[in-house]
């Protein structure tokens, strides 16, 4: 008998839950953008921004996770796969912004466009068809990756037989996808958020991007992790502290990559010294921002970065869900602190709109993500990695 053949866990209490919160503060910030003169899109843009780092961050983990192999790796695979197979549904919440760029992006005003030679030059790349294009072959791409992943899992459930070659054929194709998941999120961080100041530019503005969506995503599974081994005794065994401790080191990891992202954008485009690209600093190190951006230094980088240094606080699952908790907090302030001071806002000015929106969208796209996780057993059954720590845990 296959130990691991487990019946889905119960998610319906969170899925209600999170679903009538969700819709409530949708419907408040609805309410809120028809009645008064507000940014009800530049909002929008920002919530979407971060409910698609839990998803796309997914993704992107779930390749590394088959690439690396382990079993720590198969033990994730479920949530991993919930989370990435709302990508669709994030394609049908792009398309509020389709409708919105006049009011999102500069460079789709013929009169902005004439005044900047610069972004004139930019036309043939930045225009609104393509752009539109863009954003379908990229969804239609993630897509892709989700559905082959997905048919790829549910083979190995089927039969034990081909359970060691669809395992195989996930590996095999990991590193392809990972590097199919940096093109397409380059354009994607480009299109979607650089674009916002067409006179300025930065390369390493996707990676900072990249790198908040794998750390909102490994926070979120950290979190899943841990409430799943509360209701589900072999899952409780098999989160040993060994294994919550590599998730724990690879969130350190990656918080340290994000730093160290943000930090060399700052010292190139700061040393060169040229107007249009240290410009986008101007108003962030300025008085207005400066507290702000002090805040996600010391406390979004140096204090988590310090904190996960320490092993008892990578194997105990309740100090590591508090850090886990606080890195999603700190990658949504990420994401504000990026794109607001764009929207001409002078100093954070959280506006009643972001909170709703933001609650509203992660409380839908958590709702439908706790019905995916339910709806499938908890963990893969017939996973080589996972079959093997059994049988010797068995033995």
């Amino acid at each position: 008998m296959n130990v691991l053949k487990l019946p889905p866990i119960d998610t319906s209490k969170l899925q209600l839950g999170a679903l009538v919160v969700g819709i409530i503060a949708l419907a408040g910030a609805a309410v809120l953008g028809f009645t008064t003169a507000g940014s009800f899109f530049e909002s929008y843009l920002m919530a979407f921004l971060f409910i698609l780092g839990l998803s796309l961050g997914s993704l992107m983990l779930l390749f590394v996770v088959h690439l690396a192999g382990g079993s720590w790796g198969a033990l994730i695979a479920r949530p991993l796969e919930a989370a990435a197979s709302l990508i669709p549904l994030l394609a049908l919440l792009f398309v509020p912004i389709l409708f919105a760029m006049g009011d999102l992006y500069p460079w789709t005003d013929p009169a902005f466009v004439a005044a900047w030679p610069m972004v004139e030059a930019k036309t043939a790349y930045l225009n609104s068809p393509f752009f539109i294009i863009r954003a379908v072959i990229i969804f239609a791409i993630w897509t892709l990756g989700v559905f082959l992943y997905r048919s790829l899992s549910r083979k190995q459930d089927e039969t034990e037989a081909d359970a060691g070659r669809a395992g195989y054929r996930m590996k095999n194709m990991a590193g392809l996808w990972i590097v199919i998941y940096v093109l397409t999120m380059t354009f994607a961080a480009i299109d979607w958020a650089m674009s916002l100041t067409p006179t300025w530019f930065s390369g390493i503005y996707p990676g900072i991007f990249m790198s908040s969506q794998v750390i909102t995503a490994l926070a979120l599974i950290i979190l899943t992790m841990v409430q799943i081994a509360r209701v589900n005794p072999t899952v409780d065994k098999l989160l040993t502290p060994k294994r919550l401790q590599d998730l724990g080191n690879l969130l350190m990891a990656v918080t340290m990559f994000w730093a160290y992202t943000h930090i060399s954008q700052l010292i190139i485009q700061w040393t060169n010294n040229i107007s249009e690209t240290a410009t986008w600093y101007f108003s962030r190190l300025g008085p207005d921002w400066v507290a702000f951006s002090a805040f996600i230094l010391f406390f979004g980088f140096f204090a988590p970065f310090m904190i996960l240094f320490s092993r008892w606080v990578k194997r105990t699952r309740r100090a590591l869900s508090i850090v886990a908790v606080w890195a999603l907090v700190v990658q949504a302030m990420n994401i504000f602190w990026m794109l607001a001071p764009e929207f001409g806002r002078t100093g954070a000015q959280l506006t009643l709109i972001d909170i709703l929106l933001l609650v509203g969208m992660t409380g839908v796209w958590l709702a439908l993500f706790a019905r995916a996780l339910g709806a499938r057993n908890v963990l893969p059954a017939n996973d080589p990695r996972l079959v093997k720590v059994v049988a010797e845990h068995h033995a």
